[in-house]
């Protein structure tokens, strides 16, 4: 492979929360910064970013546009820990207000509502129960389980998984994890590693019904 191929590799992002009250070690990003980067990339043919994010309403509304418009990623993760969970979350859907709890600065973002156009809520259109079962169906990761949810709790985890889902909803996703009591941070490692596999089939194969399209209406000209 030769440098124009790599420069030319589409793009994996993967974000994971920094230190807040609650959580001085985040479980998050300990999970992402140890996911098998080499080996993602390599069975992908993709570049893998792995980013840590502030817990701060102000740093989303900055840096998460900037992702997609230098990146143009084929896929987001977010991820991030809930104190609640007890398995792997995958959350199917993210509203634009409620935003009422107070961040790492002690702000809220104005009008408790989400900077970022779009609708009342918005639903990622990734299979997320398909996700979901042939996780918990095709040799899971030793001791993981994923369930489903509604609720993505409007804190920092909804305001940026609403924020991405804004820019393109086939392929954004957020992951809650369980704490660090729960599980180690090699558990959900192993369970994001997973979780991105069957989200890049499902992209792969958007992708592939998008050229042909492209091919249909270009034959139609």
């Amino acid at each position: 492979m030769n440098d124009m191929d790599y420069l030319f590799k589409p793009i994996v992002l993967i974000t994971g929360f920094g230190p807040y009250i609650n959580h001085p070690v985040n479980a998050s990003w300990e999970a992402v910064k140890i996911m098998n980067k080499e080996e993602i990339e390599k069975k992908h043919k993709v570049e893998l970013v792995q980013i840590e994010m502030p817990v701060t309403y102000e740093n989303v509304d900055e840096f998460v546009p900037a992702l997609w418009e230098t990146h143009e990623p084929k896929l987001v993760i977010h991820v991030g820990v809930s104190s609640i969970a007890k398995d792997v979350t995958l959350e199917k859907q993210a509203h634009k207000k409620g935003y009422q709890k107070l961040d790492y600065f002690d702000k809220c973002p104005a009008n408790h509502t989400c900077s970022a156009d779009g609708a009342i809520r918005i639903h990622s259109k990734l299979d997320v129960e398909k996700i979901c079962n042939d996780f918990n169906n095709n040799d899971p990761p030793e001791g993981t389980k994923a369930i489903t949810s509604l609720d993505a709790g409007r804190y920092l985890c909804e305001y940026i998984y609403y924020t991405s889902l804004s820019f393109d909803n086939t392929r954004t996703l957020f992951v809650h994890v369980p704490d660090l009591k729960i599980y180690s941070s090699e558990q959900t490692a192993r369970a994001l590693e997973r979780i991105l596999d069957l989200c890049l089939e499902q992209v792969k194969l958007l992708d592939q019904r998008l050229e042909k399209e492209a091919d249909i209406d270009e034959n139609d000209l």
